[in-house]
């Protein structure tokens, strides 16, 4: 009897096992698919398996700190899409697209109240709204200061913190010290080291962006 237990009980950790494995290869090709995205659709796909996998999470009896992540790329998924529009010259509901970011942004903090990419990426949804509403622009890049500060509280050396800083100075006017960050950026992109191969590496493609245009 107490073999046969054994016996189930390892097959059941095992069972385990390997779909905690399946599942966290599937989050790492998606985001990988995230990385490389180009379209809105693809953006929107992203948006899609990450909310499934939330949705997911939300119906299991715990959720752990690593589950960050599912609720984080989801958040991205939906700013990068709006980046992307923007700089295809279509206006969105920003305002709406942004809550939608914010909700689950609130989902990391739950496990995770000093995680510096969820601050980053808050500071990257206010910088958003400064740019599409131009008679609050102070407010929201003072908001977008704020949440930076967080981050480097808990992560200075990320870089996307640079690229964010440059953001909010090519928005506020200053292209030099805007220049001066996304180079910045750029140098600490080439020694910042990744926590984890599911942690987010975006930012590379905005400095070549702003670099690009700023004459």
């Amino acid at each position: 009897m107490i073999k046969q237990l054994f016996i189930f009980f390892s097959l059941a950790v095992g069972t385990c096992i390997f779909a905690q494995s399946s599942d966290e290869k599937g989050l790492a090709n998606q985001i990988t698919k995230l990385e490389s995205a180009k379209k809105t659709e693809d953006f929107q796909q992203s948006r899609d398996y990450f909310a499934t996998y939330v949705n997911n999470l939300a119906r299991g009896t715990q959720t752990k700190k690593e589950d960050w992540r599912a609720y984080y790329y989801t958040a991205l998924s939906i700013i990068r899409g709006q980046i992307t529009s923007q700089r295809e010259g279509n206006v969105q509901n920003i305002d709406e697209t942004s809550a939608l970011a914010e909700k689950y942004i609130g989902g990391i903090f739950v496990k995770n109240p000093n995680n510096a990419e969820a601050n980053i990426l808050l500071s990257q949804i206010y910088v958003l709204k400064s740019s599409n509403n131009p008679t609050g622009s102070a407010d929201n890049l003072a908001k977008a200061n704020e949440y930076l500060t967080k981050a480097a509280s808990a992560d200075k050396n990320n870089p996307r913190i640079d690229v964010i800083k440059g953001e909010i100075a090519f928005n506020g006017g200053d292209k030099e010290l805007a220049k001066k960050y996304f180079n910045s950026a750029s140098g600490k992109f080439k020694t910042y080291s990744k926590k984890s191969s599911l942690d987010p590496n975006w930012g590379k493609e905005d400095i070549e962006y702003y670099l690009s245009i700023i004459k």
